[in-house]
């Protein structure tokens, strides 16, 4: 589980990473990434979740998705670097894919855009 301290919960933040995150390369088949470092580099990372309703038609399935998301990310909270707002962005398909195989999505991705705190292998 995500605790409330770790998750992005205003329209504002969502809106400014989407218009100025970092996102360019952070991506695979079934998840993509924007983040952005915050002035207050030393609070704890917070995270949002876009599952957009025009890929998963149906509210179930969009808050399956998210919670998966959120268990996967409360798991590796002490690996990952502070003071960044990052939001994980679902594409289709991966509503089709077990939690093993969106974890290794997740922390391929997290490796890639050097959010870790050191690089685990």
């Amino acid at each position: 589980m995500l605790p409330r301290l770790y998750r992005l919960k205003k329209k504002s933040d969502f809106n400014r990473l989407l218009k100025n995150g970092i996102n360019s390369r952070y991506f695979n088949e079934s998840l993509s990434i924007k983040f952005i470092g915050r002035i207050e580099s030393q609070e704890n990372s917070r995270f949002g979740f876009l599952v957009a309703k025009k890929y998963f038609k149906k509210a179930t399935l969009r808050n399956k998705i998210r919670r998966k998301l959120r268990e996967l990310i409360g798991q590796k909270l002490s690996l990952i670097k502070p003071g960044n707002d990052i939001v994980l962005i679902a594409k289709p398909g991966i509503e089709n894919k077990k939690s093993i195989e969106i974890d290794k999505s997740l922390k391929i991705i997290l490796e890639q855009a050097m959010l870790f705190k050191t690089q685990t292998k």
